[in-house]
């Protein structure tokens, strides 16, 4: 145990800084995690792309015995499908990458204070020269080209390093570290203030990049023997090796070790094209790296006082290990698949050059100790016979020997990640030309590497070129195939009116990406709009189980169930549909209730009112569906919806056509037929469904003649069934039996018959206010005879019992206004005549109260005219008299 927490020796300062360095260490291996797990998902975002369609629900109903009348009006359904969008640089992710990277870099030159003059010299002239290639000037720190970073950092590092290094021997690595600390975070707030640089950390990141890589390169060839160290130890140290020799342990491990790797070789280089499922490169990398926390200490022991392992050796491994790690983590998170490939073919074919090498240096060294059954793991690092700096330079060589096989592509691909880089830090800045011909360096490089065709796609749709972004779509899928690149080509490909082309790839794509439960949604809609609802439906099916967004295709489902589907079906899926907390599914529920005819209270999502009222495709589809189907239950529609069609131009009449169903049903009536008579005046594209809705609500109120003049004007089956009703209704039952006999020629069928004989049957439509009469004549009072009022406004036996309890009580004004406002829609009506009659009296206009008189004379019926004059002749006649005795 001592030799696995070797520092618990150490001072405290030294104990601190192991304790800070393995926790920046571990916080980066979390950093790199996280972005390793998916790197495209760190530049690309599923969009949801909503649209709007429409399908027909029956919504005014007037039910006649067994048979009803209903009107059709839209109602709207919502289909969601995923968009990769463009390529994006996480910032985020950038500067995490600094954070840690400087954390690194400034353990890295702490430890370099430390070691022997011609050392420290090396490595501090190599650190300048690695400075002077970041190109410091383009930061525009002290103005656009100006290289004072560059000297001023050369001055900061190289005086505070040569200060520990010359003077002052004694400090210890713990305030190396925080003096170098200090430096670094003076010039990097330096920057962050006085950069004129729009993107201060990206500009430095990309054009810093080769020093980065370097230091990961050179990290990874350094950790690639320590996997067979760690073998060795296995094999020869405590009761591994009893009882028999540990020769034979360390040759069978080694041995599969060697063939993981050679198998990892072949696949990588295409030269195989298993399917096996192999240890990622990636954890082969991290267990040399974590290894070689430990293994270092031995090699660095073998040095002869060199590299001490406590004052230098591990400080060195650890800033080299964190800078590694962060520019892997970098590399991963702007999704620079060409660098990730570099550095996997380093650890691969790194480990696999040393690693056989290595197997020869320690058979031809210690097979003797091997076959004594000693711990070999001891004096690995001391050869008898073949140096270990031999054994590196070969390993080395057969390193290079393995890139020249694949014609140097590793150093094409970094150069095409460092082209990447330059690219993604234009495209930032807006310079797309600029940001173009970098990515097209980078293809020249590596023309397969997907970073560089999405990116270069991505530039294409900004720049409306479709036939660009499709061609680097494809590009992209050669070699590295993304859902997200499928999704970018298919949709493209549909917009383009290509739809068999659409299919096609995103049926390659879901082969390839059976989980995708984005690219199964995809295909689910395309098909859904070629009316295939078997393979919607099962497309869709699988990518509800594939998906952390179920929601969307479950809203899909609804969409496609809803227009192809009969009654039965929808009351199926109405009962069998499981709730979702989401607008979009909302809204196409509402939909399926509105077709099935289920009007029952539901509660108001206030979410789909956005603060800025500015509605999306789900918002919009949801607001119309819920006043639609809460008309009856719900009055607030008919207030909030008109001040959302004021922000929403576009959709205004939509908008406020839902707020009629609302006014009219649980609101005003007299005021949604004034406003929806004054657009069935404007002839526009829907004059025929404000028509058709204005007579069924006229006929609904028994206004007939007014019914059968709107509803004369709509075209087809449905005006002229409600032009027979309302003529059936109001006592024309000649003209009604043409016009249905008209239509059965046209169009044959039993339910025109059956509406035939309940019409003549004598049936009449039930009224609510007929009820709600008869229960404010038994108990009269104010609320009674208002709800009646509010059912019916133009109903002239409501408004002549309720005029008259209101003139019994003195509310002339009130009884005056509900009358004259039937009167508006209901001029025929002579109890109505009757009342305005009285009341024009009670208020002293005798000329209105004639008018009045005569409308009765024109309108009632002989009996009920005498009646009524008998009453209002002796009403004028008073009325004279006083006028008379007062003048």
């Amino acid at each position: 145990m001592k030799e696995f927490f070797f520092w618990k020796v150490w001072s405290p300062s030294e104990r601190n800084m192991t304790v800070a360095a393995f926790l920046a260490l571990f916080v980066a291996l979390v950093f790199f995690l996280v972005k390793s797990i998916d790197p495209l998902a760190n530049v690309i975002r599923w969009n949801v792309v909503s649209e709007l369609s429409e399908t027909t629900a029956v919504l005014d109903i007037l039910q006649l015995g067994q048979w009803q009348y209903g009107i059709s009006t839209p109602t709207h359904l919502v289909t969601e499908s995923f968009m990769a969008s463009v390529m994006e640089t996480d910032f985020l992710n950038v500067t995490a990458f600094w954070a840690f990277s400087l954390i690194g870099l400034t353990i890295l030159l702490g430890a370099l204070t430390t070691m022997s003059r011609f050392y420290y010299l090396a490595g501090m002239i190599a650190f300048i020269m690695f400075l002077a290639f970041s190109r410091l000037e383009t930061l525009g720190v002290f103005g656009e080209g100006n290289r004072a970073l560059f000297l001023i950092a050369v001055a900061l590092y190289g005086g505070v390093t040569y200060y520990f290094h010359a003077f002052r021997p004694d400090f210890g690595i713990a305030k190396r570290i925080i003096g170098i600390g200090i430096v670094t975070i003076l010039l990097a707030l330096l920057v962050a203030f006085a950069s004129n640089a729009q993107f201060p950390s990206l500009t430095a990141a990309s054009y810093s990049y080769p020093f980065w890589l370097i230091m990961t390169v050179l990290f990874l060839i350094v950790t690639a023997t320590e996997i067979m160290a760690a073998l060795v130890w296995l094999s020869t140290s405590g009761s591994t090796g009893k009882g028999k020799s540990g020769l034979v342990n360390f040759l069978v491990i080694s041995i599969l070790y060697l063939l993981l790797l050679l198998l990892l070789y072949l696949r990588n280089t295409k030269q195989i094209d298993w399917e096996l499922t192999l240890v990622s490169p990636v954890f082969l990398g991290l267990a040399a790296g974590l290894l070689g926390i430990w293994g270092f200490r031995k090699r660095a022991d073998s040095t002869d006082g060199i590299i001490p392992f406590r004052s230098t050796g591990f400080w060195l491994y650890m800033g080299m290990f964190i800078i590694a790690v962060s520019f892997t983590a970098y590399m991963a998170g702007m999704a620079n698949d060409p660098v990730l490939e570099t550095l996997e073919d380093v650890v691969v074919e790194g480990q696999l050059a040393m690693s056989v090498l290595f197997l020869f240096y320690v058979l031809i060294n210690f097979l003797p100790i091997f076959q004594q059954k000693l711990a070999v793991h001891k004096v690995l690092y001391k050869p008898l016979r073949f140096g270990l700096t031999q054994t590196r330079l070969f390993g080395f060589t057969i390193l290079i020997v393995l890139f020249s096989i694949q014609r140097l592509l590793p150093v094409n691909q970094a150069i095409a990640g460092y082209f990447n880089g330059l690219g993604d830090l234009h495209a930032n800045t807006a310079e797309f030309s600029l940001s173009e011909q970098y990515y097209k360096l980078a293809v020249q490089q590596e023309f397969q590497n997907h970073k560089s065709n999405y990116a270069l796609a991505s530039l294409a749709i900004r720049q409306g070129d479709r036939n660009a972004a499709a061609f680097y779509f494809r590009q992209a899928l050669l070699k590295n195939p993304s859902a997200q690149a499928y999704a970018g080509l298919s949709g493209i490909l549909a917009q383009e009116n290509l739809f068999f082309d659409a299919v096609y790839s995103l049926q390659e794509g879901t082969h390839r990406f059976p989980k995708s439960g984005e690219l199964l949604n995809n295909l689910g809609m395309l098909y859904s709009k070629t009316n295939v609802a078997d393979s919607a439906y099962f497309y869709l099916a699988k990518a509800k189980e594939n998906t952390n967004r179920a929601e969307i295709p479950s809203t899909n489902l609804l969409a496609i169930l809803a227009k192809s589907t009969d009654e039965s079906l929808l009351d199926s899926l109405a009962t069998e549909s499981e709730q979702q907390n989401y607008l979009s599914w909302q809204a196409n529920w509402l939909a399926v209730q509105n077709l099935r005819q289920k009007f029952s209270k539901e509660t108001l999502n206030q979410s789909a009112i956005p603060a800025d009222s500015l509605l999306s495709v789900s918002s919009f589809a949801y607001l119309m569906n819920y006043a639609a189907n809460q008309a009856k239950q719900d009055s607030l529609p008919a207030k909030f919806l008109p001040t959302l069609a004021a922000k929403n131009p576009v959709l205004s009449q939509d908008l406020s056509l839902a707020a009629l169903y609302s006014e009219y049903y649980s609101g005003s009536k007299l005021k949604a037929l004034e406003t929806l008579t004054g657009w069935t005046e404007d002839a526009g594209e829907k004059s025929d469904l404000y028509h058709k809705i204005l007579g069924h609500w006229l006929l609904q109120l028994g206004l007939y003649d007014q019914a059968i003049e709107n509803l004369s004007v709509v075209e087809g089956v449905e005006g002229t069934i409600g032009m027979a009703v309302a003529n059936a209704l109001s006592d024309k039952q000649a003209v009604a039996v043409v016009l249905l006999d008209k239509l059965q020629e046209k169009q044959p069928s039993a339910a025109i018959a059956q509406l035939k004989q309940t019409l003549f049957s004598g049936v009449k439509p039930k009224s609510p206010a007929d009820s709600l009469l008869k229960v404010a004549k038994r108990s009269p009072s104010d609320k009674n005879f208002d709800n009646a009022i509010r059912v019916n406004p133009f109903d002239e036996h409501v408004i002549a019992a309720a005029s008259a309890f209101y003139r019994q009580k003195k509310a002339t004004a009130k009884a005056y206004k509900i009358v004259l406002n039937a009167l508006r829609y209901n001029e025929y009506a002579p109890q109505l005549w009757e009342q305005y009659a009285y009341l024009s009296l009670e208020q002293g206009l005798i000329g209105q109260g004639n008018e009045g008189e005569q409308k009765v004379r024109q309108y009632a019926l002989p009996a009920d005219y005498q009646q009524f004059i008998m009453r209002y002749q002796p009403m004028r006649a008073l009325i004279e008299k006083q006028r008379a005795e007062f003048q």
